[in-house]
This record gives C-alpha cells, sequence and structure tokens, in this order.
C-alpha cells in the first residue's frame, strides 16, 4: 500500500512529465501493435503465394518472367524498402523469375522500353508513383510492337504518393501495407483485363498516355505546391488549401476548348479483320522417328480487332472560349459504369469560386480515389475528341500546368481522346479475409 501511495505521490508532484510518459507509451503500444498485425497480414499474403510456386512446371517449360521498374526515389526515398519488404517476398514464393530494374532518372523507363521485346518478359511492373506508371504506359504505347501490349500486361505496385490509378483498381480505403499486397498478389495471380487509354497529343507531335485523365486550374495548383509544406505534417494538404486564397486569387485556367460530343454511333467500336501468319512448327529431334513428318505449311488466320469508329464529315466539333478554376477531362474508369456511352468526360467548373467553398472543396477531396469538381454550377458532358489551347500569360515566371493521372506538365495545346480496350493490366478482385 505504501508503493501505491508512493507512486500517485509521484505523479501529483510531476503531473507534466507523468502525461508525456503515457503519450509517449500509448503511442509506442499502437505503433507496435500496427507493425505486429501487418507481419500477420504478410504471413497471410505469402501462404497465398506459395502456393503457386510449389505447382511443378512440365519439361521444356520455363517459369513467369516479370520485369518490374522500380523508382527508389519514390515515397521520400523508402519505395525500395517496401518493395522488399512487402511485394518481392510475394513474387518469388510465387515462381517468378523477376527482373528488377531501379530508375535513376526521369525518362529510364520509356528508353528500356524501347528496346524490350515481347520475348523477353511475361509481365511489367511499375513500382513507384504516378509518375513510374505514366511512363510505363507510354513506353508500351509508343512501341511498334503492336503484339507487344496485346500479349505483356501492365502491373502496378503503389509505392509513391500519387497512386490514382492503383486507388481506382484495389480501393483507396486501404492501408499501405495491404494496398502494396494487393496489388503484388493480382501479378501472382496473372490474370488481366483490357483497359481504355486516354491519348495526349502536343502540337509538337509528342504523345503521352495514361490511365486516369488530366485536370487542370486552381485545384492542380494547389496540389503542385503541397510538398512545399511538409513542415505542417499531416495539416500539409490542409494548409495548402488555405494557403492558396491567400496570394493570386482566383487561380483560373482560360483558353479555347474544342470538343466532339459523343454519342452511341461515334463511340460504337468497329470489327475490323487481321491477317497474321500461322506460328513456325519447328521440327525437334524426335521427329526423325516419324518417316512421313511434313511441317504444316505457313499458312495465315484471320483475327477480330475492334477499334474506335473514324470521325465523321459531317460532325462538326463545339468551341467556346472558357475561363474555369477547374478543367478536366477524366477516363471511364473513374465514371459511372452503367452508362452506355464509353467516352471521355469533359468537366468545366464555374468561371468563379467563394473562398470558403475552394477550401471546403479541398478538404472533401482529401478522402478520394480521385478529384472532380462536384459543384452544381459545372458542366459535365462525354465528348469523343477534345482540343485545348490554354492562353499562354504574360508573366513567365507563373507557368500553367496541368495534373495528368497526378504528375505535372506545363500545359500546352493539346488534342485529347480515348483508346478503347487498348492495354492490358494485372486485376484481381479478391482481396484475403485477414
Amino acid at each position: 500500500m505504501a508503493k501505491v501511495i508512493k507512486i500517485f505521490k509521484t505523479v501529483r508532484e510531476n503531473w507534466k512529465k507523468s502525461i508525456l510518459a503515457i503519450v509517449i507509451t500509448g503511442y509506442g503500444v499502437k505503433f507496435v501493435n500496427r507493425k505486429y498485425e501487418e507481419d500477420l497480414l504478410r504471413r497471410e499474403y505469402c501462404k497465398e503465394a506459395k502456393k503457386y510456386g510449389d505447382v511443378k512446371i512440365n519439361i521444356g517449360e520455363r517459369p513467369r518472367k516479370i520485369t518490374v521498374f522500380l523508382n527508389p526515389a519514390a515515397s521520400s526515398g523508402k519505395a525500395s524498402k517496401l518493395f522488399e519488404k512487402n511485394a518481392a517476398p510475394l513474387l518469388h514464393l510465387a515462381g517468378l523469375e523477376v527482373n528488377l530494374i531501379k530508375t535513376e532518372y526521369e525518362g529510364q523507363v520509356k528508353k528500356f522500353m524501347e528496346v524490350m521485346e515481347k520475348n523477353e518478359t511475361d509481365g511489367i511492373i511499375a513500382a513507384g508513383g504516378g509518375g513510374t506508371l505514366l511512363e510505363t504506359v507510354t513506353g508500351v504505347m509508343k512501341k511498334e510492337d503492336k503484339d507487344f501490349k496485346k500479349k505483356i500486361p501492365i502491373g502496378v505496385i503503389p509505392l509513391g504518393k500519387t497512386n490514382l490509378f492503383a486507388k481506382l483498381l484495389f480501393g483507396s480505403d486501404k492501408e499501405q501495407v495491404r494496398f502494396i499486397l494487393d496489388s503484388a498478389l493480382a501479378v501472382v495471380d496473372g490474370f488481366s483485363k483490357k483497359m481504355d487509354v486516354v491519348e495526349y497529343k502536343s502540337e509538337d507531335g509528342r504523345n503521352t498516355y495514361s490511365l486516369v485523365g488530366l485536370t487542370a486550374g486552381a485545384y492542380s495548383e494547389a496540389e503542385k505546391k503541397k510538398q512545399k509544406y511538409w513542415y505542417f505534417g499531416p495539416l500539409k494538404s490542409k494548409w495548402t488549401y488555405i494557403r492558396s486564397t491567400l496570394t493570386q486569387w482566383p487561380s483560373v485556367i482560360s483558353g479555347k476548348l474544342s470538343y466532339l460530343p459523343a454519342t452511341e454511333e461515334n463511340t460504337k467500336l468497329q470489327k475490323i479483320v487481321i491477317k497474321q501468319p500461322l506460328p513456325e512448327v519447328k521440327r525437334s529431334w524426335w521427329n526423325v522417328l516419324h518417316l512421313f513428318y511434313k511441317p504444316r505449311p505457313q499458312n495465315s488466320q484471320e483475327v477480330f480487332e475492334e477499334v474506335e469508329a473514324e470521325d465523321g464529315q459531317e460532325e462538326e466539333y463545339t468551341s467556346e472560349d472558357v475561363t474555369t478554376v477547374e478543367f478536366s477531362v477524366i477516363a471511364p474508369i473513374v465514371q459511372n459504369q452503367q452508362q452506355k456511352i464509353v467516352a471521355p468526360e469533359l468537366h468545366i467548373g464555374p468561371s468563379q469560386i467563394a473562398r470558403k467553398d475552394f477550401i471546403s472543396e479541398g478538404f472533401r477531396r482529401e478522402k478520394l480515389a480521385t478529384r472532380v469538381y462536384s459543384s452544381p454550377d459545372s458542366r459535365h458532358s462525354l465528348v469523343k475528341r477534345i482540343k485545348f489551347v490554354p492562353d499562354l500569360l504574360e508573366d513567365t515566371e507563373k507557368k500553367v500546368w496541368y495534373s495528368i493521372d497526378g504528375e505535372q506538365f506545363e500545359a500546352v495545346p493539346v488534342e485529347i481522346k480515348l483508346l478503347r480496350n487498348r492495354l492490358n493490366v494485372f486485376h484481381s478482385s479478391r482481396t484475403l479475409p485477414c
């Protein structure tokens, strides 16, 4: 009893230190508990991946080859550690042959894609943030070998700060470890589906390809500045929107917009027939036992492919001058999947917005996988093609920017269209019940 009285007396005399000790102890217990739960989660996913590795392959077969483009600079330099601790064990336990390439500079992935052949890999993984995925998709889409993007699927392992497409694919309500484990397990499963790609063609002929879409305006400008306020910690996002209303307000984007409205007729896919040669049958050593062996004649086979309908001569573009707080073009993956017309959705926000509404909208977006303005004053329409020429500002220090899948690009005249079912993407809807 005397010891208990002594403890209470010590706490009363040193109440500030006691409160601090209790808070630190609470955080410590929570941290240790989270790490323990993450280890249990990794163990369950590793057991699932090992089931694939335990399957024997036949003589003459080889393991699946996976090429991983890893951006070590993603997630403030923690990407390599996150990959090795969470994703790599699943890939190796599943018996995959992993070729890991750590990128050293921007644009390196696209250079690798220029020389990569389809017989060198069975799948490609973009391990990093939105920029790594954007480079990978652009590199694949630019390849002259059309069979490459048809046969080689792409996977995404979210290790960066901008993972918009991965959130749409695997869900935006998951902790980082489970987010990575689900994406790696999708590659292990090996199931893929064709997905639409958004093409951006600038006036100088350079093409960029993405999977989510483009935004520009006040909110994109705020996102670009967010990393400057890192010292606010978890409050940096909220401070970014508040700070944006204090200087150079309102931040708008203006320019010449032309678009071709989408209809069921002009967005309907057309089937075309492509003749492909049959694969050559090579003679093996055991064929000498067959005296009447004859190689298969090199005939061709017909393959059906669906492509977008060309613009009709009678169709006319709608043109207008726009000044808006936000201009967005988003892919169908972000939209309502029940709609009949599959086309990009054009969003044009109001020409001005109150500061308090801008701040509240910014706070709301922090909880969403994608960021599209929801004001009743916004205009929304499905379009087949879009041409946008931004107004150039006399003040060269304040440039206008596009945000494409979360990555920043300097605004230039651009033509945007949707390419239907052009890219195979590793996808799995299952998650482990743990």
